[in-house]
């Protein structure tokens, strides 16, 4: 049963969201499926995203599922290829996938540091901008960026290097969003404490 409300009456258009296949990912795909959006479901897990699909389905909203890993820019462009074919337009981009690397500051190798950097802040930019390019083009869109309680504030036991990639997309959503709203394009951060997944587990 889809959303009553013509506020978030989304039919007929088109959402991609990262981290699809679990977590806070998949539960943004299927209020977007209820709100009646064609979904791409983008993630590394190839099963998890293809469960996520089956209930998007449910919704009678169509879902097509990409693999992609998010740390990686090439992925990234062919990922958006993959949309283009699909569906030929954006309206919503969902960016939630990516993790980082636990360890203490004095001890986190700068290679897991960077590996942070690149799964949370380059592969979000990346992902904004494949969409905002589009969007532009369009005179419309909206992007969410999920960040951390860790953007703005310090949560110890070995996240530093989380730390500090999440300051940087909540930054990164400040410019995007003053670069962008003038041009029709939305861009929007949420901020939550820590969800379980299985990684903190």
């Amino acid at each position: 049963k889809l959303m009553s409300t013509s506020l978030f009456d989304l039919t007929g258009r088109v959402a991609l969201v990262s981290g699809a296949a679990q977590g806070l990912g998949r539960a943004m795909a299927l209020a977007l499926a209820e709100a009646g959006a064609d979904l791409m479901l983008v993630d590394r897990n190839a099963d998890g995203a293809q469960e996520t699909a089956v209930l998007v389905e449910t919704y009678c909203r169509r879902a097509v599922v990409s693999l992609c890993d998010v740390s990686d820019p090439e992925q990234i462009r062919g990922l958006f290829r993959h949309l283009d074919a699909e569906f030929g337009r954006i309206d919503f981009l969902g960016n939630v996938a990516g993790d980082g690397v636990l360890g203490s500051p004095e001890e986190i190798s700068l290679a897991d540091v960077e590996q942070s950097w690149r799964n949370l802040v380059l592969g979000r930019f990346c992902m904004c901008q494949e969409a905002g390019r589009r969007m532009l083009a369009a005179g419309c869109g909206s992007i969410v960026n999920i960040g951390s309680l860790a953007s703005t504030t310090a949560l110890g036991r070995g996240h530093i290097g989380y730390s500090m990639a999440m300051g940087a997309v909540a930054q990164m959503t400040r410019e995007l969003s003053t670069e962008w709203s003038g041009r029709g394009v939305r861009v929007n951060a949420i901020l939550p404490a820590q969800v379980l997944n299985p990684a903190l587990e």
